[in-house]
């Protein structure tokens, strides 16, 4: 790690050089709010493993006219948790529904919490804030 001393020396190297103003450019182009939003978006992801294949939906929904695409069993990352309409699959009947990206290309769909494998069903809801 860098003293204080150490960077600030190192900065005003780089400006001398012309380095830092490309990069102060940039940074000053972009909206105070946006690096939050995408650190908060990626230190909320949580992996659990899933058991089965199964459709994605648009909405927290079980219905065919909401299917999105399809996330494939195995290890995947979640966002957050919603109640929507309940689901019974996989022995287990639950009104739980994840928010993920799944594995066809859709970001921000929704798949029921039944498929993860005994942990994740267990603890999801203590584990991934609410939406």
């Amino acid at each position: 790690m860098l003293t204080r001393t150490k960077r600030s020396g190192l900065l005003a190297v780089l400006a001398t050089a012309g380095l830092l103003a490309g990069a102060s450019q940039a940074a000053a182009s972009q909206p105070e709010s946006a690096a939050p939003t995408a650190a908060r978006q990626t230190a909320s992801l949580v992996y659990f493993n899933t058991v089965i294949d199964q459709w994605s939906h648009w909405t927290p929904d079980w219905h065919n006219d909401s299917h999105a695409g399809t996330l494939y069993a195995g290890r995947s990352y979640f966002y957050c948790y919603t109640y929507g309409v309940t689901y019974t699959g996989n022995g287990h009947t639950s009104s739980v529904w994840l928010r993920t990206d799944d594995d066809t290309g859709n970001r921000n769909v929704w798949v029921s919490d039944v498929n993860l494998d005994p942990y994740g069903f267990r603890y999801d809801v203590n584990l991934l804030p609410h939406c």
